[in-house]
């Protein structure tokens, strides 16, 4: 049995969980093994672990339904052959550009992941809410 809401780890696939590799086609990229190796150990503690992705966003121009016809069953392959756990994959993040990033008051860098424990990243992620509140 799966935790309660308040036990959710929220994943980016490409450039976390897949190595960035314009030389490749998506289906040949290889996974960050040890991002996948901490994955796995959260899946291992119960956590709830939703994926979610961009990909081909810019591609299709935004359009869902192509990327879910399209890139949805090359993934969920690459998933499968590399025995990456999830409970959820969502689609469709919106894309930032090449020269944009996203801001987000929950999200940790993926060095972050590899060295820190749990405990410590939630004390990362209340330090910032303190300032932000303050």
């Amino acid at each position: 049995m799966k935790p309660p809401a308040d036990k959710r780890i929220v994943f980016d696939i490409d450039g976390v969980i897949c190595k960035k590799d314009d030389r490749k086609d998506y289906s040949e990229r290889e996974p960050h093994t040890e991002v996948v190796e901490q994955l796995r150990e959260y899946d291992d503690q119960g956590y709830y672990i939703i994926l979610y992705t961009a990909r081909n966003m810019n591609t299709y121009e935004g359009r869902i339904g192509r990327i879910n016809a399209d890139t949805a069953k090359t993934l969920l392959q690459w998933l499968e052959e590399h025995d990456i756990p999830h409970d959820e994959i969502h689609y469709g993040k919106p894309w930032c550009g090449h020269e944009g990033f996203y801001v987000d008051d929950k999200a940790i860098r993926p060095s972050e992941l590899l060295e820190n424990s749990p405990d410590e990243i939630r004390a990362i992620l209340d330090a910032e809410d303190e300032f932000m509140n303050s």
